[in-house]
């Protein structure tokens, strides 16, 4: 600009810029509500991405400041999709957000007459928080919504019955500016009008009914009241018992968490008594019984017939407690399940000739005839280390209990198509029909000290249970005074052993 000229100031024209100011926000309403009607649409539709697109779209339009009504039917649109999304997938999620819009919605009417729309927001609200398991928020929503609902009725009846008096009001006040004029009838063919009486009558008559039809109308609503009230008694002695059941269930939580240390002490008991029983108390006793096999070897030169006696009967016992010890061991180890099965194809008649080496001596006393009948081309699939001990005890208890110059036969027998036999037989004592249902019961009766024929029957149990690791059965048939025979079934292949 030249020189030092200077423009005169103009007066702002500011009613102006307000004016057109408001003309844009005015536009920026109707597009907002445009896009809100579009969300609608899509809402309709079931089409609830796009909704929800579109009323975000047009929430920021609609002056959501001024918290106008167009504002919170928007948020509680939103609430009843995220509620739908709610119902099907994620409702942590979901609920939450359809939580926030119908608050948000709530905040807006709060301050409106429209007791209808109040009543709706607060039905989702007490639907949201009794689905989430706020029952206590549940409660409170639902009073909300009674107490509208009673309200609601409750204005619906006072204006109608003012409605009714003012009627009732006009009609006296018109009836008695009326004048009634009886006009005689010359001919009897027509009858006079009725009486301004008469009309006023059947005025009466007609509102009557209508109260009566208001007034059961009432009725309905007071019984739907009560149904909401039972409604809310329900919820309320659900979540009564869903405490009661919380607190059984922390009780049950304390009295678990105490078993399963109870439980992990015992383990540990357990295993020092195993530790025991494998080392500290086993091994002594082996040496005993070694030193008492020098002893009665030392002993046969020396003519006391009665220490000969007493020192075989003591090495004899120490024998039997030795084995009891094993047996005892691994029972307990097959009964924590420490013990597991490799099977693989047996070289019985080894077996059988490794048992009948340890048993000589013990055969020969008694001069037992032992008799093996074990054929090379039958397959037995299982535990070598559990068939031995399985084979072992059924060959001592046959010994145990064969009288002298008796029998002891070993066979192997081809069973089914996929199945082996072993039958271990002896001509001894036999069993009562008592004994030989209890035979693979664990009785406690004494190890040591007793008669050479009684035991606890671990060995047996023992026998049965290694038996059924390997995939196989186990029978025994015995008469007294005749002997006994038990049959053990085993595969003829390889099994592999289950998962427990």
């Amino acid at each position: 600009m030249p020189g030092n000229a200077q423009v005169p100031e103009i007066a702002l024209d500011q009613d102006s810029i307000d004016y057109y100011l408001q003309v844009v926000e005015d536009g920026e309403r109707q597009v907002g509500k445009a896009l809100a009607s579009i969300g609608y649409l899509y809402q309709k539709a079931g089409r609830y991405n796009s909704a929800i697109n579109y009323f975000n779209q047009a929430l920021p339009l609609l002056n959501g400041e001024n918290k106008t009504l167009e504002v919170a039917m928007v948020h509680r649109a939103k609430g009843i999709i995220y509620e739908l999304f709610g119902d099907h997938a994620e409702p942590g999620k979901y609920y939450g957000y359809a939580r926030n819009a119908y608050l948000k919605s709530a905040q807006i009417i709060g301050g409106t007459n429209d007791v209808s729309l109040q009543m709706s927001i607060n039905q989702h609200l007490a639907d949201i928080a009794s689905k989430r398991g706020n029952y206590n928020r549940a409660l409170s929503y639902q009073s909300k919504v009674m107490k509208a609902l009673t309200q609601l009725y409750q204005d619906s009846l006072q204006s109608q019955s003012e409605s009714f008096n003012d009627l009732l009001n006009k009609e006296i006040e018109s009836s008695k500016d009326t004048v009634y004029v009886e006009v005689p009838d010359d001919s009897g063919s027509r009858q006079a009008p009725l009486s301004w009486t008469n009309w006023r009558h059947l005025l009466i008559l007609f509102l009557l009914l209508a109260l009566i039809v208001v007034l059961l109308k009432w009725r309905g609503q007071e019984e739907r009241i009560q149904d909401l009230q039972q409604e809310v008694a329900s919820i309320r002695a659900v979540r009564q018992q869903l405490e009661r059941q919380k607190d059984e269930l922390q009780e049950l939580n304390l009295k678990l968490t105490q078993t399963e240390k109870d439980q992990r002490k015992s383990n540990i008991t357990k295993d020092k008594i195993f530790s025991i029983i494998a080392h500290d108390l086993r091994s002594p006793i082996n040496s005993i019984s070694g030193l008492l096999n020098i002893l009665s070897a030392k002993m046969s030169s020396i003519g006391d017939i009665e220490l000969r006696n007493l020192v075989r009967d003591v090495s004899e016992s120490t024998e039997r407690l030795t084995q009891f010890l094993d047996d005892l061991l691994k029972w307990s180890m097959s009964q924590m399940g420490q013990l597991r099965p490799k099977t693989e194809r047996v070289h019985l008649r080894k077996l059988v000739h490794e048992n009948y080496s340890l048993v000589k001596p013990r055969l020969k006393e008694k001069n037992i005839h032992f008799k093996a009948s074990v054929p090379e081309d039958i397959d037995v699939y299982a535990d070598p280390n559990m068939l031995r001990l399985i084979l072992r005890n059924l060959i001592s208890n046959s010994i145990k209990f064969t009288r002298k110059d008796g029998y002891i036969a070993i066979a192997l027998k081809p069973g089914d198509e996929n199945t082996s036999l072993i039958e271990v037989s002896d001509d001894g004592i036999g069993m009562s029909e008592e004994k030989l249902q209890q035979i693979f019961e664990f009785r406690g009766t004494e190890i040591n000290g007793g008669s050479s024929n009684q035991g606890t029957g671990l060995g047996l149990l023992l026998c049965k249970e290694f038996v059924e690791l390997n995939g196989g059965t186990i029978d025994v048939i015995s008469k007294l005074g005749e002997g006994t025979r038990f049959t053990i079934q085993l595969p003829n292949h390889r099994v592999e052993a289950p998962d427990d």
